[in-house]
């Protein structure tokens, strides 16, 4: 019987470190570039037209886990446009393009630290 349990336990490990290793070679990062030499970023116009660009590109890259249909993906959906977004634009490092975004909601991560030391 010890050998029996002991035989299903290693099994079972061996079965999700299989499992795990396969959701790895799957897992793929997606990315998409975004030009933006055309524009000015640094007037309001430009910052809008960049802002919708990396938008476009962040719902492009989660396009996997857009809802179509299914209710249980949106939050999941929205979060990767959210986090996409964000990480964009703190790539960027375009001021007034930070500056649109935080106005919509999108708080990338140079924004909340330059927040947090402004207090």
């Amino acid at each position: 019987m010890k050998n029996l349990t002991t035989f299903i336990a290693v099994a079972s490990f061996a079965l999700s470190i299989c499992t795990i290793a396969r959701a790895d070679s799957v897992y793929q990062v997606r990315s998409e570039t975004v030009k933006f030499a055309d524009l000015n970023t640094a007037n309001a116009e430009g910052a809008a037209a960049l802002y919708h660009r990396l938008n476009s590109a962040a719902k492009s890259v989660c396009r996997d886990l857009a809802p179509d249909r299914q209710l249980g993906q949106m939050r999941s959906y929205a979060n990767c446009v959210h986090v996409a977004l964000s990480n964009a634009i703190a790539d960027v490092d375009r001021p007034a393009v930070t500056a649109y975004a935080t106005a919509r909601g999108i708080v990338t991560e140079s924004a909340a630290i330059k927040i947090a030391r402004s207090n």
